[in-house]
């Protein structure tokens, strides 16, 4: 938790100093926290995981938190689990198998109308420049792999992928996860900036998912 409120102290500082900046004409893609933050309107609303049980189960189009995730990984559901080091401890979110995404695995985010989406993506494998990407609003951020946000104690590199539209608004994102690239990663995080609070309020705190304990 204590990482948490860090992570959001930081962001808001940013967002302070930049609330006199002009607007953007169109959409802006990051690889950068410290960007993406300065280019937010509003102070982001985080789902961390960490107020689920790890052992939850998210199913395709289950939402958590408002968020909506839809995919495919050929019956595997997604998981929230506590295996590994991750940018907000304890939880992060992975698959039922071994905790982990897979390349490949690609997911859609669905939630109410905002202006940005951002995410952080853990991997102890090396990663290579546009392995992940995440496209929202017809912009596409993609993974740069010099571009490394943190090293975690399990010797795990964080980067951050994230799209601001100041001037508009967007409902959903594509993550895509590069086949055949041969490793494992997992995202915790997500950040987004909704219009109204009361969408958010509308949607509830819905973790709409199967709950299993870990065995």
């Amino acid at each position: 938790m204590k990482k948490t409120i860090s992570l959001m102290a930081g962001i808001c500082a940013v967002i302070g100093l930049a609330a006199n900046e002009p607007l953007q004409a169109e959409p802006a893609a990051y690889s950068a926290l410290a960007n993406f933050a300065a280019a937010l309107p509003t102070e982001p609303r985080v789902l961390d995981f960490d107020r689920m049980p790890s052992g939850m189960t998210i199913e395709n189009a289950a939402s958590a938190d408002g968020i909506t995730f839809q995919y495919d990984f050929d019956g595997l559901a997604m998981k929230v689990s506590h295996l590994y080091a991750t940018t907000s401890a304890p939880n992060f979110l992975g698959t039922v198998d071994g905790g982990m995404f897979h390349d490949g695995d690609d997911f859609t985010l669905a939630f109410p109308p905002g202006r940005a989406i951002g995410l952080f993506f853990i991997s102890a494998d090396p990663l290579l420049d546009g392995d992940i990407t995440v496209s929202a609003a017809g912009k596409t951020a993609a993974l740069v792999a010099e571009d490394v946000h943190a090293i975690l104690s399990d010797g795990s590199r964080v980067y951050f992928l994230g799209i601001v539209d100041e001037q508009g608004a967007f409902t959903n994102a594509r993550v895509h996860a590069l086949p055949g690239g041969f490793f494992l990663y997992n995202v915790d995080d997500i950040m987004t900036a909704p219009l109204h609070d009361s969408a958010v309020a509308a949607a509830g705190r819905d973790y709409s998912a199967t709950v299993a304990a870990d065995r």
